[in-house]
């Protein structure tokens, strides 16, 4: 039993918002209240470790509702061109790269980003052919939706010059009908799945430096968007009692054979891993010009319009959720463009029934959600509460995204990054990084949906301030919001008695700053709602305390 006192506890419980000591036992929370009367509720046990947090800020633990565990665990060992201004510079850094690994391992990694670099065109493969005739070499841009490959990565993959586009995907070709390296959505897949997967020991020991690097920011929890790898590579970690913090896994489309034939269903396992839904795709993403929009990309005279890539049409995803339903397995659907959240809601409208008499049949509420959701049709933001669908939404896009939203100019007339127009219209929303390809780091995605402003801190690049939301707004979407999009929201999410003990004791209190209000997000001047953000930007974890167990501490 641990008793933590002398805190400023923000409980995010309407019934008892505020208090001054928590009482824990056996992972779950006994009682908050004041430190005399947890004292005296404690008085009879023999064995009480009592923390002082010196007056600290206490709010519940912050979850990561989509995040990619095993690609961001490797990015921490891959080669990163997050920085390079240039396809040459790039391609010095992954020569560099290159000489560290193994004679004839394949060179992976990227998170290149053309909208970026001095000349902002798409490469293709003729310096990596020059640079790695022999070796092949497959980079993703930072969005994971599109694969620069060499000819030796295409050739692996049996792709040639009459090798045809998959459905869903592109196979990038020059005036001649030659791959030009460059492959994008379901095309890149026929790469990806040849790559050859790392040894079980070898992920397991990334995964372990990533899970501590999650504590260190403040996440005791993640919905895990990946694959079978990470899968094995949780089960693995879980099997030698090092699983540190909650975990939600989803399946991906490929799983779903296997988890028919295993039985995974939503909703099973216990406190620490939990099963999740099955993954789908609905389009691409905006930086690489493949999120399916209403209106076309911005083109040359001449040029066909680019309305982006529909990877599954309407028809499909009803078909795809109704054998998911009918397995007893929910849905997490990804869908960036407005024409492609437009149709997924519709393929879930059309399945309303199925998904009632699947809760019925399983014994379990089917939380079916959207994720990344940045472009809606204001009609269709109602459709979102009306059908109970969640809307897993990171922050952070929205401010790393500033260069393309100038130039790509999506339609004005979009709800764009409209977190707070979503939670308006009654619809949940959950908070995630979507990392690797953003920073997991919670508070910095927090600082995002506050200011709508690039992440050094400039007012001048905010993004229609009118969408902002207070910092209790977003610190709620990642706790309470994301423990309701896992069916999770009587078991964790909030700090009140029978819920798990999973909270922070942090650095700095982001609901309070002078000048801020961070309940309603009211600041007396644009000066002074930067200045508070900043430090909600910085702010640490003293503790990460997760089943009552301090995981972190500094």
């Amino acid at each position: 039993m641990r008793l933590f006192t002398h805190a400023d506890v923000a409980t995010f419980d309407p019934a008892n918002p505020t208090a001054r000591a928590i009482l824990e036992s056996q992972g779950k929370i006994l009682a908050v209240g004041s430190v005399r009367e947890l004292r005296d509720l404690a008085s009879d046990t023999v064995r009480v470790e009592e923390i002082d947090c010196r007056g600290a800020t206490i709010i519940p633990g912050l979850v990561d509702a989509h995040l990619h565990a095993g690609m961001y665990a490797d990015t921490l060992a891959d080669i990163d061109l997050r920085r390079v201004r240039s396809e040459h510079e790039a391609i010095e850094a992954v020569r560099a790269h290159a000489r560290t690994l193994p004679e004839g391992v394949w060179v992976t990694g990227g998170r290149w980003d053309f909208n970026t670099w001095d000349r902002p065109e798409q490469p293709d493969r003729t310096l990596l052919d020059e640079a790695f005739p022999d070796r092949p070499v497959a980079l993703w841009t930072i969005d994971y939706h599109t694969l620069w490959c060499n000819g030796a990565a295409l050739r692996a993959a049996g792709i040639h010059d009459d090798t045809p586009s998959p459905r869903g995907g592109e196979i990038v070709r020059d005036e001649h009908g030659r791959p030009t390296g460059i492959l994008r959505e379901d095309a890149a897949t026929l790469v990806e799945r040849i790559i050859p997967v790392l040894p079980l020991e070898v992920r397991v020991d990334r995964l372990r430096k990533a899970q501590d690097s999650w504590l260190a920011e403040g996440l005791t929890g993640l919905h895990d968007i990946d694959g079978q790898a990470s899968r094995e590579t949780w089960e693995a970690l879980r099997a030698t009692g090092e699983q540190r913090l909650r975990v939600v896994k989803y399946l991906r489309l490929e799983e779903f054979d296997w988890a028919k034939r295993t039985g995974w269903r939503t909703g099973r396992g216990d406190d620490w891993y939990v099963q999740g839904g099955l993954k789908l795709f609905s389009d691409g993403a905006l930086g690489s010009h493949t999120s399916y929009m209403s209106s076309p990309f911005p083109h040359a005279a001449g040029e066909e319009p680019n309305h982006g890539i529909q990877i599954a049409t309407e028809d499909v995803l009803r078909g795809q959720i109704a054998e998911a339903l009918d397995r007893g397995i929910s849905l997490a659907i990804h869908a960036i463009g407005d024409q492609a959240n437009h149709h997924v809601l519709s393929a879930l409208a059309a399945n309303t029934e199925r998904t009632v008499r699947a809760e019925r049949s399983f014994g379990r509420v089917f939380r079916h959600r959207i994720e990344h959701a940045q472009f809606i049709q204001p009609a269709d933001v109602a459709r979102f509460a009306e059908l109970g669908v969640v809307a897993s939404m990171q922050p952070r896009h929205c401010i790393s995204d500033l260069h393309l939203l100038d130039r790509l100019r999506p339609d004005e007339s979009l709800a764009a990054y409209a977190w707070g127009d979503l939670a308006a219209a009654g619809a949940t929303v959950a908070f995630g990084s979507d990392g690797p390809v953003e920073p997991a780091n919670p508070f910095a995605a927090i600082y995002a949906a506050m200011t709508r402003a690039d992440i050094s801190g400039d007012p001048a690049t905010t993004f229609q301030p009118e969408r902002r939301i207070s910092a209790y707004a977003a610190i709620e979407a990642h706790s309470a919001g994301a423990a309701y999009a896992a069916g999770l929201e009587t078991r964790t999410g909030r700090i009140s008695a029978g819920m798990a003990a999973d909270f922070l004791v942090l650095d700095h209190d982001p609901l309070r700053g002078d000048g801020y209000d961070g309940m309603t997000g009211e600041a007396a001047s644009e000066q002074a709602l930067f200045e508070h953000a900043a430090r909600v930007r910085d702010t640490r974890p003293l503790m990460t305390v997760v089943g009552g167990q301090v995981a972190h501490s500094r």
